[in-house]
């Protein structure tokens, strides 16, 4: 005899098996979400006027509270569907459809309706959006997962919320169960590279559970990187085999039981379950590639993330938002060829390879020509190379042209220099000084110079501001010989938990074509993100889509918005006001429009706070009540 319970059981299984199962809030028949129970108070299946009750509410509110997943279900698939879709009490789909109109008076709805067992289940499913009476079907009849769920409501920030705060989550735990162990932190991302590239592997997919010691998992692990990078050819793969080896010497191998706080574990144990959980919770994943996901790099940032050490402060890595904002700053084409002459993970050239795998389309032999040609990379540090190749092979190649040395290398810039690259991505490392940071936009600008390309370089804000000899010296070079085309201001916590204050600089490499030629300077403090408790900086409110339209329409039409841009002419003379002054806070006007009294009594408040204690401590108020 059919059993709902069983149909129920198996939509229950399948979302909290879903990797991304721990970034949602699935509930039964009610919710905590005071919204959602507003909008069934009504909606009682019978027509009574009383509440609803739905099988499943899924919501997201962790990234967005405007979204939300209904789902009906139904024993017997002969109560799939009425005729007339208007049996709401005794069909699925008319049960779903019921509760998608009261729903879609506060949410964007994806209502699912399910009804058989696993054998014979039968879907339908549907999406609704706010405050619309349209209701279309969606296509597949299965299934799905709930990053493609996500993605059913086409807002791509959204979706990538939902995957990279799921990221940071596990990168977290992680980080804390390395940490108990006594794992170093400059093995953490190299582990974690190691065994998701190993997981390519079926060998070691199949074998590792059974390992006896921990030295066998390890064996087991370098074996399996050693097949996957013959297989793929990757350039200098024995310097990628020389960091993982360095596994070797973590306690996790050395020894038979690591302590814990709480109670000693078994290596091989502790080895076992940190595969299990990347390869059932991360893993996975990886499918995504259309994302433009650096997921190492985010792994990586978490790992640094409260590391008392230089490597933290000289070590920024780009927020993808950001990356992909490169890409329109550059105009990115589909032929293009991109550089980056620091690549630390990856993430430009991942960035970069999406954008131009959008702007293919269907066509797969130019994607692969994208793939193998046009993504080019330079590493000094043998880590951060291992992590990019390890990166780009995830996404099934791009890694053909990455290599581990110095950008101011004459024989591999000369290399490089062949390929003929037309766009130059690039974060330089922060430690080095003004100066050093100048110099890898030089670089970078002299190796597209032959193909009239661009660079677009995230920087320290001093590289335009400081008064100091050197730079001054390599600023005035760069004004001689190439394009200041624009200088935008970014947020000062755009690196968080990192305090750096940084601008993004673009050029093209050639000299300006018109007399006292003016730069376009772009005011970029407020991207739309706020700080998160555990999970960095994330675009809560769904705002940065809406500010980054205005702001590259701006930047497109060279247009002057008060509150936003200005144009200014940079004298190419240390002795010019303008020189020394490459930020948009020297020139622009302040919008007073929008300010209001809230914003006025903010401020005052913020002045008695730091009168009284002499430090306003913004960051933890921030992370915990925005």
């Amino acid at each position: 005899m059919a059993n709902e319970r069983i149909t129920e059981d198996v939509v229950r299984t399948h979302f909290k098996e879903d990797p991304l199962f721990s970034s949602i809030k699935f509930e039964e028949q009610k919710s905590t979400n005071i919204r959602v129970m507003d909008a069934l108070a009504t909606a009682s299946k019978a027509l009574t006027g009383k509440g609803g009750k739905p099988e499943f509410i899924i919501t997201f509110p962790q990234q967005s509270m405007d979204y939300l997943i209904v789902v009906e279900c139904k024993a017997d698939v002969s109560k799939h569907e009425s005729k007339n879709r208007d049996c709401p009490k005794d069909y699925a789909v008319d049960g779903a459809l019921h509760y998608s109109k009261h729903l879609a008076k506060e949410f964007n709805v994806i209502s699912i309706a399910v009804s058989g067992t696993e054998d014979n289940l039968c879907v339908t499913q549907f999406i609704q959006h706010k405050n619309s009476d349209n209701i279309v079907e969606i296509k597949n009849k299965h299934l799905l997962s709930i990053y493609n769920y996500a993605q059913t409501f086409r807002n791509e920030q959204f979706s990538y919320n939902l995957k990279d705060v799921n990221i940071v989550e596990k990168a977290i735990k992680l980080n804390e169960d390395f940490q108990s162990v006594s794992i170093s932190e400059v093995m953490r991302n190299t582990l974690v590279s190691g065994i998701l590239l190993a997981l390519q592997d079926d060998i070691f997919k199949g074998s590792y559970s059974i390992a006896d010691t921990s030295k066998t998992i390890a064996d087991m692990l370098i074996q399996a990187l050693d097949r996957v990078l013959k297989k793929a050819k990757v350039r200098r793969a024995d310097d990628m085999m020389n960091v993982y080896k360095g596994i070797y010497n973590e306690p996790l191998v050395q020894q038979k039981t690591l302590k814990q706080k709480k109670k000693d574990i078994l290596s091989v144990e502790f080895f076992k379950e940190t595969i299990r959980f990347l390869e059932t919770q991360v893993y996975p994943l990886l499918k995504y590639e259309e994302s433009g996901y650096d997921i190492l790099g985010k792994f990586y940032t978490e790992f640094i993330r409260y590391a008392a050490s230089k490597q933290k402060q000289g070590l920024v890595l780009t927020p993808s938002h950001v990356t992909d904002l490169f890409c329109d700053l550059a105009q990115i084409k589909v032929d293009d060829v991109v550089y980056d002459c620091c690549c630390g993970t990856g993430g430009f050239l991942i960035a970069a390879m999406k954008r131009m795998f959008l702007l293919a389309g269907s066509d797969e032999d130019r994607k692969n020509n994208i793939r193998m040609n046009q993504l080019l990379g330079m590493e000094l540090r043998p880590e951060m190379f291992t992590f990019a190749c390890s990166n780009m092979m995830l996404r099934g190649d791009g890694k053909s042209n990455l290599d581990c040395g110095s950008c101011f290398d004459d024989q591999k810039v000369d290399r490089i220099k062949k390929l003929k690259p037309t766009v130059g991505f690039l974060n330089p490392p922060y430690d080095q000084g003004v100066a050093d940071q100048l110099k890898f936009i030089e670089k970078s600008l002299e190796v597209v110079a032959p193909q009239k390309g661009r660079v677009v370089a995230i920087v320290q804000m001093s590289c335009g501001i400081k008064d100091e000899k050197e730079a001054n010296a390599i600023r005035e070079r760069l004004l001689k010989k190439y394009t200041l085309k624009a200088v935008i201001s970014m947020p000062d916590d755009l690196f968080y938990p990192v305090g750096v204050v940084t601008c993004v600089m673009v050029f093209d490499a050639v000299p300006p074509t018109i007399p006292n030629y003016k730069t376009w300077f772009g005011y970029l403090k407020d991207d739309g993100f706020v700080k998160r408790k555990n999970k960095g900086r994330i675009d809560a409110f769904d705002r940065w889509n809406k500010i980054k339209r205005k702001f590259i329409e701006a930047y497109n039409n060279n247009d002057e918005v008060l509150g936003l841009s200005v144009k200014q002419c940079v004298q190419n003379s240390p002795k010019d006001k303008s020189f020394k002054e490459w930020c948009a806070e020297a020139y622009m006007q302040t919008d007073y429009s929008t300010l209001t009294k809230k914003d006025f009594e903010d401020t005052i408040k913020r002045y008695a706070v730091f009168q009284k204690v002499g430090l306003i401590q913004e960051d933890s108020k921030d992370e915990e009540t925005e």
